[in-house]
């Protein structure tokens, strides 16, 4: 009698793990020289892009720092559902998340898999994946988060260890193949998420993880769960700008981040239509907005929402992609939903100069700063200067003219770590004053 119904139970098994569509890797663990493939732009929506909710996932099997296994069509014959959200450390929209995320775990730990996939580098010091030119970003500068993308699997490795090292992370994190796979099938994105149900199929899909009010995770999981359903998240609050620094210069070729607070001022959700009324930039360039996200040139109009006395920082960038200098500025309203008496308007402007030339550059002996030692070799550079550079903005260029640094001096002598700088020739420039530094 147990042999029958071994037997009757054991073809329900099989069929219960081939619910899932075909695997896409990997079948063994890379070794760290395995050459990353070739990473094509994707500058379409996250939010059409990959799967979708009622479709059934494909299985996987990727690997973690220890060479432990994650492999989706296992996790799934356990009997919980699994939510997997992607990341990777450039990406400062994953970085903000982490905290939700590590409460989802807390919370849902014991009824749900949680994994996170690691996956290309959103905001590299090169050409970024979803723009098609280099976004370092305003977070990653001051937080000094500039790596390349890794051409290999052992460099994607080293940078997931270092945000393993600098971030606080409960839930496991497993790294996509050389190949991409995972990124492709499930993305392209850099912070999309999926909640699927034990029967392998896409509960929930979202474009960015736990956006709102467009996604709430918290929502998603009690419905799959069968502890209630989502509903629209209220709002009735009220808000107030405050600026930051609406106002930006920087090199031709740079990406331009001007700032304003967007402060919610009560107990309640605040949202807020966000558009642009008028618009004076060179031909050559584009702006968009950034706030959790950042939007697309060619949307001039959006929502966003503001949690309960949050503050939450709101850029519009300028994309100075090619030309001479120049200067340009962008017109915004802010208003409130649900009470169109709340609403402010502000201008944001930005400028461009020349990037330092050789010539100039090679008249060090007139600054009033001196970079030692340089040449460098190891991972600290430091820097002297005289008092009058206090407060001047402090910046790293590489021969190509892309942006690579950004900070305020504070004080006569300052100490760089260099450990994310490759090899090669840069340009240092406090306020109006520049100096080659070579690191070897």
């Amino acid at each position: 009698m147990k042999t029958s119904l071994l037997f009757l139970l054991f073809p329900l098994l099989i069929t219960a793990q081939s619910v899932l569509k075909p695997s896409i890797g990997l079948s063994n663990l890379p070794a760290d020289n395995d050459v990353v493939c070739n990473i094509p732009l994707y500058l379409g929506s996250f939010d059409t892009s990959g799967l979708q909710a009622g479709d059934t996932a494909f299985d996987f099997k990727l690997y973690d720092l220890n060479g432990d296994s994650f492999v989706l069509s296992e996790k799934l014959s356990r009997g919980k559902p699994v939510l997997l959200v992607a990341g990777n450390y450039t990406c400062p929209v994953f970085r903000n998340k982490l905290a939700v995320l590590n409460s989802v775990t807390a919370t849902y730990g014991n009824q749900i898999e949680i994994a996170i996939i690691y996956t290309v580098e959103a905001h590299p010091i090169d050409t970024s994946p979803y723009f098609g030119y280099v976004n370092v970003t305003q977070q990653n500068q001051n937080g000094v988060i500039l790596y390349h993308q890794p051409s290999t699997y052992g460099e994607r490795k080293t940078i997931c260890d270092d945000m393993l090292q600098n971030m606080s992370i409960t839930s496991p994190v497993f790294i996509d193949g050389p190949c991409n796979a995972w990124w492709s099938t499930y993305g392209p994105a850099p912070n999309n998420a999926y909640l699927i149900d034990t029967n392998g199929i896409i509960f929930a899909k979202h474009d960015w993880f736990d956006r709102h009010p467009q996604h709430d995770i918290i929502c998603d999981i009690d419905s799959l769960l069968g502890m209630g359903g989502c509903s629209a998240t209220p709002g009735g609050g009220a808000f107030i700008l405050q600026p930051v620094n609406p106002t930006v210069s920087g090199y031709v070729g740079e990406v331009l981040y001007a700032h304003v607070n967007v402060i919610n001022t009560t107990a309640n959700y605040v949202n807020i239509g966000v558009k642009k009324t008028q618009a004076n930039i060179p031909a050559s360039w584009e702006s968009a907005f950034c706030f959790q996200v950042c939007f697309s040139p060619t949307e001039d109009s959006i929502t966003i929402q503001v949690a309960p006395y949050d503050t939450a920082d709101f850029s519009c960038d300028f994309f100075t992609l090619s030309g001479g200098t120049d200067s340009g500025s962008v017109k915004v309203g802010f208003r409130n939903t649900d009470d169109i008496s709340n609403g402010y308007s502000i201008t944001f402007r930005a400028w461009t100069v020349e990037e330092p030339t050789a010539i100039n550059t090679l008249n060090n002996s007139e600054n009033p700063f001196t970079i030692f030692p340089n040449p460098s070799i190891g991972n600290q550079l430091q820097l002297s200067m005289d008092e009058s550079l206090a407060g001047e903005p402090l910046t790293i260029c590489n021969t190509t003219g892309s942006l690579l640094y950004r900070e305020t001096v504070d004080g006569c002598s300052m100490s760089l770590n260099t450990s994310h700088f490759p090899p090669g020739i840069y340009f240092l420039r406090i306020g109006s004053f520049t100096a080659k530094w070579v690191k070897k």
